[in-house]
């Protein structure tokens, strides 16, 4: 059966973080009410539109979504339910951010449906906050994770950023070994990366911001795939590791090529292979939507060449990799750039399945990029010249 699933994007935070390129807004806290209800009824609109299937996932991002009332994110979730359904085993994600939420919030998120919860620790070593502008302690990631288990959630994920600029070598071993030493059923990695238009990007332009190297970042993600694999942790994603069973429902549908639609300001959809996005201005969001218009700020349809690319570039993130047809599948395997690839340990196939190695992942899009272009010549009726 297909999947379907839902992204609620909610932009309050208590500040913007020098990194974050994300649509998110600080000190407008007053419009949580108007803001949901223009959420509300833009998925009401948009289901009245379609026959949609019951939703498998809802995933609630941000921004800090464990910011708004409890009794707005009801109205979201009842909206859902009431408009499209769940199915019975529906994940419903919340973001949250230590030190923004007490107990008895994260009690509301579970009583409300809550199932899964993600947080943004970012860190678990001090000046690795410090450095990354955070505006919680060690302490409070420690706080934050026992009060969601105290609240009965047994799908709990952290995040952590990597290639922290200015950090000592040790300190992205200490933050994994934390992290492990809690244990979330679910970890996100990401390197960190400077965003245009952010205050990173700014100090990185006036000099006053060295980002780390390749090779460093190269070392640290080699870390993380080491330690947590030794954890008992399955690297199932280039960023994502689990606990047996506890894939992120959502996410892992979305590499897959799943179906979503998003609500709320610069969400995206993707339905009948068509992607959509919505205005990234709060104000802009809020006005369309009470003014009866839509608040779509662009989509595209994807030609057949965009859409290999990209069930490549999704599929091969994953630990699962691609199912290749009969004719990519005789492409690839008598391609010398492919085998090259292959030879030097970065892919391999498993019968009609493409998938990167462990290695692979530390160079995944490059890997993805060369394979698509084999495979673009070869539907083009040339091979190229790719040495």
């Amino acid at each position: 059966m297909a999947f379907f699933g839902l992204y609620v994007h909610t932009p309050f935070c208590p500040q913007r973080c020098p990194y974050c390129g994300f649509s998110v807004v600080t000190g407008r806290d007053h419009l949580q009410q108007r803001y949901i209800a223009a959420v509300c009824t833009e998925l009401e609109t948009v289901a009245a539109d379609s026959g949609f299937p019951a939703l498998d996932s809802v995933f609630f991002g941000g921004g800090t979504p464990s910011r708004v009332q409890p009794s707005l994110l009801e109205q979201v979730l009842e909206t859902a339910r009431q408009t499209v359904g769940f199915t019975d085993d529906a994940e419903i994600t919340i973001e949250a951010n230590p030190g923004t939420t007490d107990a008895a919030s994260y009690g509301a998120l579970r009583a409300l449906g809550f199932n899964r919860i993600s947080i943004g620790a970012q860190s678990l070593v001090a000046e690795s906050l410090k450095r990354l502008g955070r505006i919680h302690s060690v302490e409070d990631v420690v706080a934050a994770f026992g009060l969601a288990r105290d609240a009965g959630f047994d799908n709990i994920s952290v995040d952590l950023i990597f290639s922290v600029p200015g950090a000592d070598a040790d300190s992205w071993r200490r933050s994994l070994e934390k992290v492990i030493a809690l244990g979330p059923e679910h970890i996100s990695t990401y390197s960190l990366t400077i965003e245009a238009q952010t205050p990173f990007a700014a100090r990185v332009d006036a000099g006053q911001l060295r980002v780390r190297s390749e090779d460093d970042s190269a070392q640290e993600y080699e870390l993380a795939m080491e330690v947590l694999a030794e954890a008992g942790y399955e690297h199932y994603e280039i960023s994502n590791f689990c606990l047996p069973g506890h894939r992120c429902h959502h996410n892992w549908a979305c590499w897959m090529g799943g179906e979503y639609i998003g609500v709320g300001v610069s969400a995206h959809s993707f339905m009948d292979g068509c992607r959509s996005w919505n205005d990234r201005d709060l104000m802009n969001y809020m006005e369309a939507v009470e003014e009866g218009r839509t608040p779509r700020s662009g989509d595209e349809r994807l030609t057949p060449a965009a859409a290999m690319q990209e069930r490549l570039w999704l599929g091969l993130r994953t630990s699962q990799g691609v199912e290749l047809s009969i004719h990519e599948l005789g492409t690839l395997t008598t391609h010398s750039r492919a085998q090259a690839m292959v030879g030097a340990g970065y892919l391999e196939f498993e019968r009609s399945q493409l998938r990167l190695t462990s290695a692979g992942f530390a160079v995944a899009d490059e890997l993805s990029v060369d394979v698509a272009l084999i495979l673009e010549q070869a539907a083009a009726g040339s091979s190229g010249s790719l040495g």
